[in-house]
């Protein structure tokens, strides 16, 4: 750091001073704005070095016994590029915690801002612009192990077409319960996947997840195979607000950093051959995150330890089950003799091709009437979409109705 130029009439009486002009020094101090003890440090350079001694000149101390050692600072280097080559988390304070747990570091082993600022002099950090503060943001936190488990899935593209992955963050510890790849996002496969974390971790008391088909029907007025299986676990089955994904922001955030190393791996090894394949990947991934990768979010320890920490929580009684409300449906049966709706395609037969009917969805059955004629009454398969008629194929033919 440079100090302040000294200003011209200062650096006059100086050199007069200097040249041997008798003055009063305390008042050409008090007038120049400086000290009696700058006034003759500059005195004895001037008589030394001349007007040299009047260039800005930095402050840096000479030693500096606190300055980081450079086989620290090579350290800290060499771990940024071993994380990210490695697809995993690389910022200060994953490598701080890395140092610490290093022998031959022991006790010299800088804070973590310390940590940043050798990163940023070595030009491994590419300035960003100011984000929101995080104290800006309402938080919550589960008080307990296993209090609540938060469930979503996300997109992820392999050899053969596009996978879904379901994960399953536990809310106190963020230990990372499954994660799991499928061919489609269903409820049924949402409940496999709960019951596998389930094998290593118990159930939770609760689960949260979004308004996603496969894990909540309670926007649409009735209860998916997920809600079911909960409830009559004992476990409470919460969702959050529609279009709001802060609610699952936990198992959000792990999916943003699961991602990042599947990306990685795909740059290195290719996209995953099959689901088995993805899968491999996904388990390698959980069993770093919950036991070598240190939690910003639960003060920089690991998952797993701060989950083993705690007293999980159990399940409770069985929730009674909501009383769902009939639903009504006016559609047209298309050319193939489905009456289609979001969640089930129903087969009344290719004689009533083009016919308005009016669908009566009421819990596990459906009533299809076409004016006051009934076509076909049903106990709907919760687990597949597509409900067949049941009647054999072949036949003579049969006349199809007006359309109406």
């Amino acid at each position: 750091m440079a100090r302040k130029v000294l200003p011209m009439k200062a650096v006059s009486v100086v050199i007069a001073f200097a040249e041997g002009e008798a003055m009063n020094v305390s008042r050409v101090c008090r007038e120049c704005g400086i000290s009696r003890e700058t006034f003759y440090k500059y005195v004895a350079r001037y008589r030394v070095e001349g007007m040299a001694a009047f260039e800005s000149r930095s402050t840096r101390p000479v030693t500096s016994p606190n300055k980081t050692p450079v086989e620290v600072e090579d350290a800290i280097v060499a771990l940024r590029k071993q994380l990210a080559d490695a697809g995993h988390d690389n910022g200060a304070a994953t490598i701080w915690w890395h140092l610490n747990r290093d022998p031959r570091f022991s006790g010299v082993v800088p804070t973590s801002g310390t940590v940043h600022r050798v990163l940023v002099r070595r030009g491994f950090v590419t300035p960003e612009p100011h984000k929101r503060p995080k104290n800006s943001w309402c938080r919550f936190e589960a008080s307990a192990p296993n209090e609540m488990w938060q469930i979503d899935h996300t997109d992820w593209t392999i050899a053969t077409g596009i996978a879904k992955v379901f994960n399953i963050v536990d809310d106190h510890s963020r230990a990372a319960c499954r994660s799991r790849a499928v061919a489609e996002a269903t409820s049924v496969e949402a409940w496999a996947t709960f019951c596998q974390a389930a094998e290593r971790w118990g159930f939770p008391a609760g689960a949260l997840s979004d308004n996603g088909l496969c894990f909540s029907g309670k926007c649409r007025g009735f209860e998916v195979l997920f809600e079911t299986h909960l409830r009559d676990s004992g476990i409470r089955p919460i969702t959050g607000r529609i279009y709001h994904p802060q609610t699952t922001g936990k198992v959000e955030r792990f999916q943003q950093t699961l991602k990042k190393h599947l990306r990685h791996l795909d740059r290195e090894l290719g996209v995953a051959a099959d689901l088995d394949e993805l899968q491999q990947r996904l388990d390698a991934f959980c069993d770093y995150y919950n036991s070598q990768r240190p939690h910003q979010g639960i003060g920089r320890v690991t998952p797993l330890s701060r989950w083993q920490a705690g007293n999980p929580a159990q399940p409770g009684d069985p929730i009674p089950h909501p009383t769902p409300r009939p639903e009504t449906h006016t559609l047209v049966v298309d050319g193939r003799g489905n009456v289609n709706m979001h969640r089930h395609s129903i087969n009344v037969g290719m004689v009533w091709s083009g016919c308005s009917v009016t669908v009566i969805l009421d819990q596990h059955h459906a009533t299809i009437l076409a004016g006051n004629e009934l076509v076909r009454h049903l106990r709907l398969d919760p687990t597949r979409y597509y409900q067949p008629s049941g009647r054999r194929r072949g036949g003579p033919r049969q006349p199809r109705h007006l359309t109406q």
